[in-house]
């Protein structure tokens, strides 16, 4: 028997010595190692003789003897049958690596023995690290982000929003957690019918197992709606099983309104410029003149006078004008400057207003040039307004000039006069002063 009991042992003691964990046994009184097997040994770095001089507490940086007692002590009582715990050994090299510990003791011919199998997790505690810096990025990544990201469990449960989602939808994830995405912010039409989740696009993407995009409209936690640009795409395990969906969304709320905005916007492009070409076609068949050359000088004046309209109009975004600019670029494209003086209070025309009165500026200071004050070194323009009641009076006055007398008949000019007057809803009248034409023009703004 006692053969079979030494052979039993010697068996035991080579399967301690080649297994893959590390074996410590050492003794509860004064602690030396009895037994160290050849992987803790190699990874270690010392002899069983140099370890045979050393203790537990020798092997560990971070502990002392007496720390390391009061690790071991419920064992040492009989509270515990089994310590569970990791910590660092140190190599004989001065290395570090981690390591997992399952430490017992056992009653040995009346002496106290510990067994410790000891594992070393140094790789296992460095990926984990690894994972949690990437995790760390994502989540970094994921709240940094201006896109909304949702993630949806096999139930279309929300397991997780970012901080965009949040700010999205007004709701925070503790709000929403546990709960289908779809009962919490896409349940309602904007009309108020019912929007059942079998037929929600984004929630097809699950059942369906495909990605899908396109352009919803979701309910905001103040009960308002929004759309958004949306891609749902299924999630899948190892095995190819869809486990869920990532959901992202954008509001497109702004595009939308800029979207109508440059639709509105050319349509009135569109509207002006039918206008202006049917006033330049008007222009074209109505300039009178006595010849050819005259006539492409009278129109081209015309013409010019309708496209410094045009400019100021679209330099404040179609929005309207200035009195005081639309006078001032007619009169100081066709008169000297220091022969002419503009003052009046500020006056705000409208988008219709604009073009009409530049006309009427242009005729009149074409006039002006050609036969009235403009025409003479000594000659003056100045053109004054007053507002009052929302009515603008203009007053159009000339001096220095030849000797002004009433026109024998009503050319083209005085026609456009009156009519582009009529545009803006107001009356004109003129004075054949001797000293100098006067024209007083009244609208409402």
């Amino acid at each position: 028997m006692g053969s079979g009991i030494g052979l039993t042992s010697e068996r035991l003691g080579r399967i301690v010595e080649e297994a893959a964990s590390e074996v410590y046994i050492f003794s509860g009184e004064d602690f030396r190692f009895r037994l160290v097997n050849k992987g803790a040994r190699e990874n270690l770095g010392y002899t069983m003789d140099e370890l045979q001089a050393l203790t537990p507490w020798d092997l560990k940086p971070h502990i002392s003897r007496d720390a390391f007692l009061t690790v071991v002590h419920p064992l040492l009582s009989g509270a515990v049958e089994r310590l569970d715990f990791e910590t660092v050994h140190r190599r004989k090299d001065g290395t570090d690596y981690n390591v997992s510990v399952k430490l017992q003791m056992f009653d040995e011919g009346g002496d106290r023995v510990f067994y410790a199998a000891i594992q070393d997790i140094t790789s296992y505690r460095k990926i984990e690290s690894e994972l949690r810096e990437i995790s760390a990025r994502l989540d970094a990544i994921l709240d940094n982000t201006t896109m909304s990201v949702f993630l949806m469990d096999e139930q279309q449960h929300c397991v997780f929003m970012n901080k965009a989602a949040e700010a999205l939808t007004g709701f925070s994830f503790a709000e929403v957690t546990g709960r289908p995405l779809h009962d919490v912010i896409h349940h309602t039409h904007p009309d108020g019918a019912p929007f059942p989740i079998e037929t929600c696009p984004i929630d097809r993407s699950f059942p369906e197992k495909v990605g899908t995009q396109g352009e919803e409209v979701f309910v905001h936690k103040d009960g308002s709606f929004y759309p958004v640009a949306f891609t749902a795409s299924p999630v899948q395990d190892n095995e190819a099983n869809v486990v869920g969906t990532v959901i992202e969304a954008r509001d497109i709320s702004e595009e939308k309104r800029n979207e109508t905005a440059r639709n509105l916007l050319m349509r009135e492009v569109d509207h002006r410029a039918r206008n202006v070409l049917a006033v330049v076609h008007s222009l074209a068949q109505l300039t009178r003149a006595d010849d050819l050359e005259s006539y492409k000088t009278i129109l081209a004046g015309r013409i010019n006078a309708l496209a410094r309209a045009q400019t100021s109009l679209a330099s404040r975004r179609w929005e309207g004008g200035r009195l005081e600019d639309v006078v001032r670029e007619e009169l100081e494209a066709l008169c000297p400057r220091d022969s002419i003086e503009v003052q009046g209070p500020e006056v705000g025309l409208s988008p219709e207003q604009v073009q009409p009165i530049s006309m009427l500026m242009h005729e009149m200071a074409t006039n002006a040039n050609k036969y009235g004050a403009c025409s003479r070194v000594s000659g003056k323009v100045s053109v004054t307004w007053t507002l009052e009641d929302g009515q603008v009076t203009l007053v159009w006055r000339e001096a220095g000039g030849p000797p002004v007398a009433p026109p024998t008949r009503e050319g083209f000019g005085s026609v456009l006069k009156a009519g582009v007057v009529g545009q803006i809803k107001g009356a004109i009248k003129r004075t054949w002063d001797p000293a100098g034409l006067v024209v007083e023009v009244t609208f409402p703004l």
